[in-house]
């Protein structure tokens, strides 16, 4: 049986995994969700509501929809296949380069073509995306606030792709599982799924509302599209466990909760920045709970030194960004020391590299 010790590193720090690869909320869940889930523990014989009724109901009271515009899944990624299974007879999709390869892998595996659209300067480009909506794409995704890069996207840029979605018809869908984090420069694209048309909004409840092991993923879109994937879920029930169905709910009234996981997300990230900034490493804006770092030629070599280190990071690599490291935020004591064992991490590869 593996089991973790903490041991007591060169510098004084103990030592013990940090977890800083998935993005996930290092404060954990709301109290009331918690409470939730375990009160659901005795009745674990009982199959959990395939409906998700309750569940469905919140969303659609927080999201001011009708409950025919949410489906929810286990996790964004089942949002997507499903998503995906339930527009499989359409034409071209789009996805950007350098982003969640859920999009991609998803698609293709129902047999859709997809076209990749590079980023501009590591963020989303409204301009190439509409070009191909005009050009007759059915779908398009897009990553806003993006993963990895952090960024996202203007006010003007979600209404013209909105808008240009109308005009040509192609299905939009936001992927909006970061927009917790944002600040006031975020600009979501719930107004245009609300009215019905060709544009959805994928949240989760595995960032910000720190359900990741529980997989709790939503769509709001138009309630045609809505139908369509019911009758993909329809055949394979009970999506959504049962004490999952009741964390959630209870996360989702908990705002007070969420609103601290902002505040702290905020804090740290400020902290690892300056961290960064004292290293002289060069890394993206972002507006999520994490930060993406650029190590030109050294991006596999830091991220294996940080891992025999027990510090976990992303080597962006297999999303299309080599020279990159996605650094999931912590609390204000992980910060610290993931900037202590990075800069040791770059002197132990700039040793290396002299030899």
């Amino acid at each position: 049986m593996l089991t973790r010790t903490a041991t007591v590193h060169p510098d004084g720090d103990t030592v013990r995994p940090l977890l800083l690869h998935r993005s996930e909320n290092p404060w954990g869940a709301s109290p009331k969700a918690v409470a939730a889930a375990q009160a659901e523990l005795v009745r674990i014989n009982r199959y959990p509501d395939p409906r998700h009724t309750a569940l469905i109901d919140a969303l659609a009271a927080h999201h001011r929809v009708t409950t025919g515009s949410v489906v929810v899944g286990n996790g964004l990624d089942e949002v997507v296949m499903m998503l995906a299974l339930a527009l499989r007879d359409t034409r071209r999709a789009v996805v950007n380069e350098a982003t969640f390869q859920g999009y991609p892998k998803s698609l293709e595996a129902v047999g859709l073509d997809v076209v990749r659209i590079p980023l501009d300067h590591h963020r989303v480009g409204p301009a190439a995306l509409m070009e191909e909506m005009e050009n007759g794409a059915a779908l398009v995704f897009v990553c806003n606030p993006h993963n990895p890069t952090g960024s996202v996207l203007d006010a003007g840029a979600v209404k013209d792709l909105c808008e240009t979605a109308h005009a040509t018809g192609s299905h939009l869908v936001f992927d909006e599982a970061y927009a917790e984090f944002a600040d006031d420069s975020f600009t979501s694209a719930l107004p245009w799924a609300r009215e019905g048309g060709p544009v959805s909004v994928l949240r989760t409840f595995s960032k910000a509302y720190g359900l990741a092991s529980l997989r709790v993923g939503a769509l709001i879109g138009c309630p045609d599209l809505v139908s369509r994937m019911w009758a993909v879920q329809d055949a394979m029930p009970f999506h959504v466990n049962r004490l999952a169905q009741a964390a959630a709910r209870a996360a989702l009234e908990d705002q007070a909760f969420l609103e601290q996981t902002r505040v702290r997300t905020a804090t740290a990230r400020a902290t690892l920045c300056c961290g960064l900034d004292r290293l002289g490493i060069t890394y993206l804006p972002s507006q999520t709970n994490f930060v993406t770092v650029h190590l030109p030629g050294i991006a596999a070599e830091v991220t294996r030194h940080l891992l025999a280190d027990h510090i976990h990071v992303r080597h962006t690599t297999d999303m299309g960004m080599p020279d990159w490291i996605r650094i999931s935020l912590g609390t204000p004591s992980d910060v610290l020391t993931l900037v202590r064992r990075l800069e040791a991490a770059l002197t132990t590869t700039d040793q290396e590299a002299s030899r």
